[in-house]
């Protein structure tokens, strides 16, 4: 498998970590010698290469959730009739190999020192995961997440997420938002709630 003429390295799966009832982490274990070929920012991706009986390899992107320095991980929703997405959540497991691409993308911050606005929503919370973790440990800026989900059991990472804005209390604020509880989330909504913080100067990333 290529893209744009890189080569794509096979990397073992360390752990498939579930994370909700249709979505699931993949950890994969990386040699000391493709370290700096797999070097990332936080908010890029990995395309991997989901086996295919008809084409052999499909390529899909997903992002990493983790900052820098941690175990190399994606993390897969189920998508409605989605090959690739099924196939990871139903069927891979610890030692099996997969196909990947270096890390790639443009939704990262300019400085983990800024202050962030961040808005996810459904799995969309992967990247931003990423940056969220990445600017609490090794930034000095604040970090605001409005995070919207159909129901609780559908949120991914909610453990976690809280456990961040309990260490991180003045610099982490986390808003929950569920459609079942609240309803769905207005343009007014939003922008009200965006308002201060744009007017603050914050760098705003929307997944």
């Amino acid at each position: 498998m290529t893209d744009n003429g890189e080569q794509s390295y096979l990397l073992t799966v360390r752990d498939v970590v579930p994370e909700t009832a249709d979505a699931a982490s993949v950890v994969f274990d990386l040699p000391d010698e493709l370290a700096a070929t797999f070097a990332f920012r936080p908010g890029q991706f990995l395309t991997l290469g989901i086996p295919s009986e008809r084409t052999g390899l499909v390529p899909r992107c997903y992002s990493l959730c983790v900052p820098p320095g941690e175990p190399l991980t994606v993390t897969v929703k189920r998508t409605e009739g989605g090959y690739a997405s099924n196939w990871v959540n139903d069927r891979l497991r610890p030692g099996d190999t997969v196909r990947v691409l270096p890390p790639e993308g443009t939704f990262t911050p300019r400085s983990l020192n800024d202050d962030l606005l961040l808005f996810a929503a459904g799995s969309g919370i992967t990247p931003v995961m990423s940056i969220v973790r990445a600017a609490l440990a090794s930034g000095s800026g604040r970090v605001v997440l409005f995070y919207a989900n159909r129901d609780s059991a559908s949120t991914i990472f909610a453990p976690a997420l809280r456990d961040l804005a309990a260490a991180h209390p003045s610099r982490f604020l986390l808003v929950e938002w569920l459609d079942d509880v609240h309803g769905l989330p207005t343009t007014e909504l939003v922008r009200d709630f965006a308002e201060p913080y744009v007017d603050a100067g914050y760098d705003t990333f929307t997944c």
